[in-house]
């Protein structure tokens, strides 16, 4: 998993008194490296994700304070840690309020602290997070594209406490909009929000990248939670540019034997998702798409469709006419002539017409089971 406020600073108020002043709701930050700064000036140097320190030195008041947490607040440093001693002796109100308004996490140690102790300690923390979580997100894709040899990655998922026999979706991520120069600012942005929202909700999570996707496997989590997660997350990577994220969510199955058929399903409902422009879409609400995802041939889907409305494409194609399109208006509005008519301003003779001519050529009368067979066909040419 990745370090968070929350993770680093577990055991930091016992072994070196460190006490936070505020920024309660922001201790999911995630932390990438830890710095000693002094000056509002070096902020820029940063990039993103580190847990900051200060002494004070070199400072004779503490008018700074304000510019420079305005610095890491904007260059997204993930928290504050003030050297209580000499030169800094206690926090500011101005600053406290300050943090408090924005709940950027503000923390204090005693000057007795050594401060080289904690960054060493915490640096290790943070390294070995990493490598965790790189080898968890490992191991969660080889399960997915070799099940067959998942006896040998079930101990490391195991060993870093995942429940082998909980239950489990995956969500696949698409990142739309954006240009080659622009996309890994963007991808950065949306995985830092990703794994800050997952982990308000449970440590129970792992995200990698997988082709052109954000691949999510999530344990535990309720189907609420994570169209909420979902949400927020577009919400905080809204840009002006017009960048999107488009969210296919599969279905929830107990075990991890279930993750490579779950991974196909989110992708195939991403697919969905993308065609009818939402941005997030479940698997348990694709209503008749969850038969097509399931069938594993799709040269079946095919012959289906060709058999059912190939000879009317055809004949649209040669001929020119439109009578794919007027038979599906005329299915989805429960067989009505004068419906149609009025959603296409023509004469109910015209329709009429086109019904007959539609008959004639895919050779059926339209009633109940052969409006089954052609809705089902229509929903295969928009899956395949």
């Amino acid at each position: 998993m990745a370090m968070t406020l929350r993770h680093l600073c577990k055991y930091a108020k016992e072994n070196y008194d460190m006490k936070l002043i505020c920024g309660e709701k922001n201790m999911n930050n995630i932390v990438k490296w830890v710095h000693m700064l002094e000056d509002p000036e070096t902020a820029t140097f940063l990039k993103g994700q580190e847990l900051i320190f200060s002494t004070g030195i070199g400072h004779d008041n503490t008018d700074w304070f304000i510019e420079f947490v305005r610095g890491l607040v904007e260059n997204q440093a993930s928290g504050l840690v003030l050297n209580i001693g000499p030169h800094i002796k206690e926090v500011p109100k101005e600053l406290k309020a300050y943090c408090e308004a924005l709940q950027f996490p503000l923390f204090t140690i005693p000057w007795q602290t050594k401060i080289v102790d904690i960054t060493y300690d915490f640096c290790h923390n943070i390294m070995q997070a990493e490598k965790s979580e790189l080898t968890v997100a490992e191991a969660f894709r080889n399960i997915i594209f070799f099940p067959d040899k998942i006896s040998e990655y079930r101990p490391i998922i195991e060993r870093k406490s995942y429940d082998v026999n909980a239950s489990y979706r995956i969500v696949a991520l698409s990142l739309q909009g954006m240009s080659k120069d622009n996309y890994l600012d963007y991808e950065k942005k949306v995985d830092l929000h990703l794994k800050r929202i997952l982990y308000n909700y449970s440590d129970r999570f792992s995200v990698f990248r997988q082709d052109q996707y954000f691949i999510v496997i999530l344990q535990n989590f309720s189907k609420e939670n994570i169209s909420k997660g979902l949400y927020r997350l577009e919400e905080l990577c809204k840009d002006e540019k017009g960048y999107t994220i488009c969210s296919g969510i599969s279905r929830s199955d107990f075990g991890i034997l279930s993750l490579s058929r779950n991974y196909k399903r989110a992708i195939s409902v991403l697919k969905i998702a993308q065609k009818q422009v939402q941005n997030q879409l479940f698997y348990d609400d694709i209503g008749l798409y969850q038969l097509l995802i399931e069938v594993e041939d799709m040269k079946v889907l095919k012959k289906f469709y060709e058999d059912t409305l190939g000879q009317l494409e055809d004949y649209d194609k040669k001929n020119q006419t439109d009578y794919l399109e007027t038979l599906k208006l005329y299915l989805d509005n429960n067989n009505s002539v004068e419906k149609v008519a009025k959603i296409t301003f023509v004469h109910r003779n015209t329709i009429n017409y086109k019904i007959k001519k539609i008959k004639e050529i895919i050779d059926c009368e339209l009633n109940y089971q052969d409006g089954l067979k052609i809705y089902m066909a229509f929903h295969m040419k928009d899956f395949l």
